[in-house]
Protein backbone atom coordinates (compact mmCIF):
# COMPACT_ATOMS: atom_id res chain seq x y z
CA UNK A 1 0.00 0.00 0.00
CA UNK A 2 1.40 3.40 -1.02
CA UNK A 3 0.84 5.82 1.85
CA UNK A 4 0.66 9.56 1.22
CA UNK A 5 3.07 11.24 3.62
CA UNK A 6 1.06 14.46 3.46
CA UNK A 7 -2.17 12.72 4.49
CA UNK A 8 -0.39 10.95 7.33
CA UNK A 9 1.24 14.16 8.51
CA UNK A 10 -2.04 16.08 8.34
CA UNK A 11 -3.83 13.52 10.48
CA UNK A 12 -0.93 13.15 12.92
CA UNK A 13 -0.65 16.93 13.31
CA UNK A 14 -4.40 17.28 13.86
CA UNK A 15 -4.15 14.79 16.71
CA UNK A 16 -1.01 16.31 18.21
CA UNK A 17 -2.49 19.82 18.03
CA UNK A 18 -5.65 18.45 19.69
CA UNK A 19 -7.76 19.59 16.76
CA UNK A 20 -8.96 15.99 17.04
CA UNK A 21 -9.48 15.44 20.76
CA UNK A 22 -8.75 12.22 22.66
CA UNK A 23 -11.73 9.89 22.19
CA UNK A 24 -12.94 11.57 18.99
CA UNK A 25 -14.47 9.09 16.52
CA UNK A 26 -12.66 8.67 13.21
CA UNK A 27 -14.11 7.16 10.05
CA UNK A 28 -12.48 6.66 6.69
CA UNK A 29 -15.37 8.42 4.96
CA UNK A 30 -15.27 11.37 7.36
CA UNK A 31 -11.51 11.80 7.01
CA UNK A 32 -11.47 11.76 3.19
CA UNK A 33 -12.43 15.46 2.80
CA UNK A 34 -10.37 16.51 5.85
CA UNK A 35 -7.20 14.97 4.42
CA UNK A 36 -8.13 15.47 0.76
CA UNK A 37 -7.21 11.83 0.22
CA UNK A 38 -8.69 8.59 -1.05
CA UNK A 39 -10.26 5.96 1.20
CA UNK A 40 -7.25 3.69 0.68
CA UNK A 41 -4.83 6.45 1.69
CA UNK A 42 -6.89 7.31 4.77
CA UNK A 43 -6.95 3.64 5.78
CA UNK A 44 -3.16 3.49 5.48
CA UNK A 45 -2.75 6.60 7.64
CA UNK A 46 -5.02 5.16 10.33
CA UNK A 47 -3.09 1.89 10.39
CA UNK A 48 0.21 3.76 10.73
CA UNK A 49 -1.11 5.95 13.55
CA UNK A 50 -2.56 2.91 15.28
CA UNK A 51 0.98 1.47 15.32
CA UNK A 52 2.21 4.76 16.80
CA UNK A 53 -0.43 4.61 19.54
CA UNK A 54 -2.26 7.75 18.45
CA UNK A 55 -5.46 6.03 17.30
CA UNK A 56 -7.22 2.87 18.48
CA UNK A 57 -9.78 0.53 16.98
CA UNK A 58 -13.27 1.40 18.14
CA UNK A 59 -15.98 -0.97 16.93
CA UNK A 60 -15.88 -0.98 13.16
CA UNK A 61 -13.96 2.29 13.04
CA UNK A 62 -11.27 4.14 14.94
CA UNK A 63 -11.03 6.82 17.58
CA UNK A 64 -8.26 9.11 18.78
CA UNK A 65 -6.46 7.29 21.59
CA UNK A 66 -6.99 8.68 25.09
CA UNK A 67 -3.96 10.14 26.81
CA UNK A 68 -2.79 7.48 29.27
CA UNK A 69 -0.67 8.80 32.15
CA UNK A 70 0.48 5.30 33.07
CA UNK A 71 1.75 4.75 29.54
CA UNK A 72 3.43 8.17 29.55
CA UNK A 73 5.18 7.37 32.82
CA UNK A 74 6.42 4.01 31.54
CA UNK A 75 7.58 5.55 28.28
CA UNK A 76 9.42 8.31 30.14
CA UNK A 77 11.16 5.73 32.34
CA UNK A 78 12.26 3.76 29.26
CA UNK A 79 13.35 6.93 27.48
CA UNK A 80 15.60 7.90 30.39
CA UNK A 81 17.33 4.52 30.33
CA UNK A 82 17.95 4.65 26.58
CA UNK A 83 18.85 8.29 26.24
CA UNK A 84 21.25 8.60 29.17
CA UNK A 85 23.09 5.46 28.04
CA UNK A 86 23.33 6.77 24.48
CA UNK A 87 24.49 10.20 25.67
CA UNK A 88 27.34 8.71 27.70
CA UNK A 89 28.47 6.77 24.65
CA UNK A 90 28.21 9.94 22.58
CA UNK A 91 30.70 11.63 24.90
CA UNK A 92 33.16 8.81 24.23
CA UNK A 93 32.62 8.33 20.51
CA UNK A 94 31.75 11.72 19.01
CA UNK A 95 34.34 13.81 17.20
CA UNK A 96 34.76 17.61 17.11
CA UNK A 97 33.28 17.94 13.61
CA UNK A 98 30.10 16.09 14.63
CA UNK A 99 29.73 18.16 17.78
CA UNK A 100 30.27 21.41 15.91
CA UNK A 101 27.60 20.43 13.37
CA UNK A 102 25.11 19.63 16.11
CA UNK A 103 25.93 22.85 17.96
CA UNK A 104 25.35 24.85 14.76
CA UNK A 105 22.00 23.15 14.21
CA UNK A 106 20.95 23.73 17.83
CA UNK A 107 21.96 27.39 17.66
CA UNK A 108 19.54 27.87 14.76
CA UNK A 109 16.56 26.55 16.76
CA UNK A 110 14.09 29.28 17.64
CA UNK A 111 11.91 28.47 20.68
CA UNK A 112 9.45 31.15 19.52
CA UNK A 113 8.67 29.29 16.29
CA UNK A 114 5.34 27.43 15.96
CA UNK A 115 4.88 24.55 18.38
CA UNK A 116 5.03 21.70 15.85
CA UNK A 117 8.13 23.15 14.18
CA UNK A 118 9.89 23.48 17.51
CA UNK A 119 8.85 20.00 18.59
CA UNK A 120 10.38 18.57 15.42
CA UNK A 121 13.61 20.51 16.07
CA UNK A 122 13.72 19.41 19.71
CA UNK A 123 13.11 15.79 18.76
CA UNK A 124 15.83 16.03 16.12
CA UNK A 125 18.30 17.30 18.74
CA UNK A 126 17.68 14.33 21.02
CA UNK A 127 17.92 11.85 18.13
CA UNK A 128 21.06 13.44 16.65
CA UNK A 129 22.74 13.42 20.05
CA UNK A 130 21.94 9.72 20.40
CA UNK A 131 23.29 9.04 16.89
CA UNK A 132 26.71 10.26 18.03
CA UNK A 133 26.83 7.11 20.18
CA UNK A 134 27.20 5.04 17.03
CA UNK A 135 24.63 2.56 18.38
CA UNK A 136 21.83 2.11 15.85
CA UNK A 137 19.75 -0.01 18.24
CA UNK A 138 19.66 2.76 20.84
CA UNK A 139 18.75 5.31 18.18
CA UNK A 140 15.84 3.25 16.87
CA UNK A 141 14.59 2.61 20.40
CA UNK A 142 14.74 6.34 21.19
CA UNK A 143 12.96 7.27 17.96
CA UNK A 144 10.19 4.81 18.78
CA UNK A 145 9.62 6.06 22.32
CA UNK A 146 9.66 9.70 21.16
CA UNK A 147 6.88 8.86 18.70
CA UNK A 148 4.92 7.36 21.59
CA UNK A 149 5.49 10.51 23.64
CA UNK A 150 4.89 13.02 20.84
CA UNK A 151 1.38 14.03 21.90
CA UNK A 152 2.34 14.37 25.57
CA UNK A 153 5.43 16.40 24.65
CA UNK A 154 3.28 18.74 22.59
CA UNK A 155 1.71 19.95 25.84
CA UNK A 156 5.12 21.08 27.11
CA UNK A 157 5.99 22.63 23.74
CA UNK A 158 2.63 24.39 23.62
CA UNK A 159 3.90 27.47 25.48
CA UNK A 160 6.77 29.78 24.57
CA UNK A 161 8.02 29.57 28.16
CA UNK A 162 8.19 25.77 27.99
CA UNK A 163 9.99 25.83 24.64
CA UNK A 164 12.48 28.43 25.89
CA UNK A 165 13.30 26.46 29.04
CA UNK A 166 13.78 23.24 27.08
CA UNK A 167 16.03 24.96 24.55
CA UNK A 168 18.27 26.35 27.28
CA UNK A 169 18.54 22.87 28.80
CA UNK A 170 19.43 21.36 25.42
CA UNK A 171 22.30 23.84 25.03
CA UNK A 172 23.59 23.04 28.52
CA UNK A 173 23.55 19.29 27.80
CA UNK A 174 25.47 19.77 24.55
CA UNK A 175 28.03 21.99 26.29
CA UNK A 176 28.74 19.16 28.74
CA UNK A 177 29.05 16.64 25.89
CA UNK A 178 31.56 18.91 24.16
CA UNK A 179 33.46 19.24 27.45
CA UNK A 180 33.65 15.45 27.61
CA UNK A 181 32.08 15.22 31.04
CA UNK A 182 30.07 12.00 30.84
CA UNK A 183 29.08 12.04 34.51
CA UNK A 184 27.64 15.54 34.31
CA UNK A 185 25.99 14.78 30.97
CA UNK A 186 24.10 11.91 32.58
CA UNK A 187 23.07 14.02 35.58
CA UNK A 188 21.99 17.00 33.48
CA UNK A 189 20.09 14.86 30.98
CA UNK A 190 18.27 13.01 33.77
CA UNK A 191 17.32 16.34 35.33
CA UNK A 192 16.16 17.66 31.95
CA UNK A 193 13.98 14.62 31.33
CA UNK A 194 12.50 14.81 34.81
CA UNK A 195 11.71 18.51 34.42
CA UNK A 196 10.18 17.76 31.02
CA UNK A 197 8.02 15.03 32.54
CA UNK A 198 6.91 17.41 35.30
CA UNK A 199 6.02 20.15 32.80
CA UNK A 200 4.00 17.67 30.73
CA UNK A 201 2.10 16.42 33.78
CA UNK A 202 1.38 19.96 34.94
CA UNK A 203 0.10 20.92 31.49
CA UNK A 204 -2.16 17.86 31.39
CA UNK A 205 -3.54 18.59 34.85
CA UNK A 206 -4.32 22.14 33.75
CA UNK A 207 -5.76 21.17 30.36
CA UNK A 208 -9.26 20.26 31.56
CA UNK A 209 -11.90 18.60 29.42
CA UNK A 210 -9.56 16.11 27.77
CA UNK A 211 -9.92 12.34 27.89
CA UNK A 212 -6.95 11.44 30.10
CA UNK A 213 -6.61 8.06 31.79
CA UNK A 214 -5.07 7.90 35.26
CA UNK A 215 -5.62 11.58 36.05
CA UNK A 216 -7.05 10.87 39.51
CA UNK A 217 -3.96 8.89 40.47
CA UNK A 218 -1.74 11.78 39.39
CA UNK A 219 -3.49 14.43 41.50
Amino acid sequence: MILSASALEKLRDAILRLELSPGAALTERGLEPLLDASRTTVRGALLKLEAEGLVVKSGRGYSVAPIDLSEITQACDWREVIETSAAKLSVQKSNPAQLEALQTKLSAVNPLEPMQSYLRDATDFHVQLAKLSGNAFMVRALEDVLVRLARARSFEAGTEAGRTRANIEHKRILELVIAGNAVQVELELKAHLERSRSRVLTALLESGGLQVRGMKNAI
